[in-house]
């Protein structure tokens, strides 16, 4: 039996924004690392001594506060319940739109039917919402 559109975008828009509740501080701590490293080499200077990923969250959560792990959680879940909720919910009515009559292959969908509807889902309707991340 088929899931209706609206159980699937929200079902995926919920998983999507769980994920990012849960990642966010990993993603804090990259970018954090990837600014040091930029600011080391543009200033002549060597590499960051914070200790790498797990270094850098410790020092995070005790110089800002484990509060600040989670900076730019709201725009990322705003970003993940559209990017998240669409990319799967669009996933199986734009691939019913790609399969013509005898388009199946032993009584499936063409690899190519799948593929082009997994490439038009996930760049075509939402990558224009990556901007809310940055």
């Amino acid at each position: 039996m088929a899931s209706s559109f609206a159980a699937v975008f929200f079902s995926s828009a919920f998983a999507a924004c769980f994920a990012e509740v849960c990642t966010i501080p990993l993603d804090t701590a990259k970018v954090r690392l990837q600014l040091q490293k930029k600011a080391a080499l543009a200033t002549g200077g060597g590499g960051g001594t914070t200790g790498g990923m797990l270094g850098t969250i410790m020092c995070i959560a005790r110089e800002e506060g484990v509060a600040a792990l989670w900076n730019g959680i709201i725009p990322g879940l705003h970003r993940q319940c559209v990017y998240g909720g669409l990319r799967i919910a669009l996933y199986e009515p734009v691939k019913a739109f790609f399969i013509r009559d005898g388009d199946t292959v032993a009584g499936g969908v063409s690899l190519f039917a799948k593929i082009l509807a997994a490439l038009m889902t996930a760049n075509q309707f939402t990558s224009k919402f990556h901007v809310l991340r940055t």
